[in-house]
């Protein structure tokens, strides 16, 4: 399982990729420099444009109207249409905290739009984890990290996973029926020559995939944390992962270059790109933030 490279495009810190499932598209952003980006693998055409938002941007994640996706960047949390490039904000649980920045994101099978916060300068334990409804009520949920990763959500819904990306361990909450978040317990911790874990996406048989941050690669863990595979990736950074293609049988690997020196960069030529693997298991369709107008 060789990742091939999709889309050579070389970026600092490409992030949050995302099969768009309406529009057959895979759409990632380039954290640093608020570039966002799309690729038709039906046409092999890619095409990137330059968000009106101060970076650093964070994630993107869909909605039930599937020209708009909300996308989270250092300021909050804002819907941003996809043909017009439109951004309109949208919350902002933090209100403004200094030192902060909205980072990943996801929704969990209830609908609910799950992000992370994380100090700027990645030092701090001031970020948290945030749960928002449709109606843009947010929910505190943890608090403490330096750098939030992830999240993910089981197949049945139960169990959210989220990367304490500084703390080098990937944590675990259950999710009850009616929506209540409790029984934090860490999945699985990372070993110095892993690296620190970064995005998450789960697979249709309920196992955790992990993007490995100084880590070049990703690996595949079992409900008890252990790796059962591991593909390496040739860049130093791998950022974030999801499923998609015809059947969510691809799984789609972002990258970066940033903050590594002259001689990684010359040893590792395609950091920064974006790579395709056929995993041998298929992923799922990422539920969709009920979007309102």
């Amino acid at each position: 399982m060789k990742p091939e490279v999709l889309v050579p495009c070389g970026l600092r810190l490409g992030e949050a990729p995302l099969w768009h499932a309406e529009k057959n598209l895979l759409l990632w952003v380039d954290l640093p420099t608020a570039q966002f980006w799309r690729h038709d693998p039906a046409t092999n055409k890619t095409r990137h444009d330059v968000l009106d938002v101060s970076p650093l941007l964070g994630a993107i994640v869909p909605t039930s109207d599937p020209d708009v996706l909300v996308l989270t960047h250092k300021a909050g949390i804002a819907l941003l249409n996809i043909e017009t490039l439109k951004i309109t904000p949208f919350a902002d649980p933090e209100q403004g905290r200094d030192g902060v920045m909205y980072n990943d994101a996801k929704v969990d099978r209830l609908g609910r739009l799950w992000t992370g916060t994380s100090h700027v300068a990645e030092l701090e334990p001031r970020g948290a984890l945030w749960v928002i409804d449709a109606d843009k009520k947010a929910t505190l949920v943890d608090t403490g990290f330096a750098i939030a990763n992830g999240p993910a959500f089981s197949p049945d819904g139960r169990t959210a996973y989220f990367s304490d990306s500084l703390a080098k361990q990937v944590l675990a909450y259950d999710i009850s029926a009616d929506g209540r978040v409790s029984g934090r317990r860490v999945l699985c911790t990372f070993a110095e020559y892993e690296g620190l874990p970064d995005g998450l996406t789960v697979d249709a048989e309920g196992y955790v995939w992990v993007a490995h941050w100084l880590g070049a690669r990703v690996t595949r863990r079992n409900l008890k944390g252990e790796v059962t595979t591991r593909i390496d990736v040739p860049s130093p950074h791998v950022t974030s992962l999801c499923f998609g293609g015809k059947d969510y049988t691809d799984l789609f690997i972002t990258t970066a270059w940033d903050a590594v020196d002259e001689a990684t960069r010359k040893a590792y030529p395609e950091a920064g790109h974006v790579f395709r693997v056929i995993p041998g298991v298929k992923g799922l369709a990422e539920p969709h933030f009920r979007h309102v107008p």
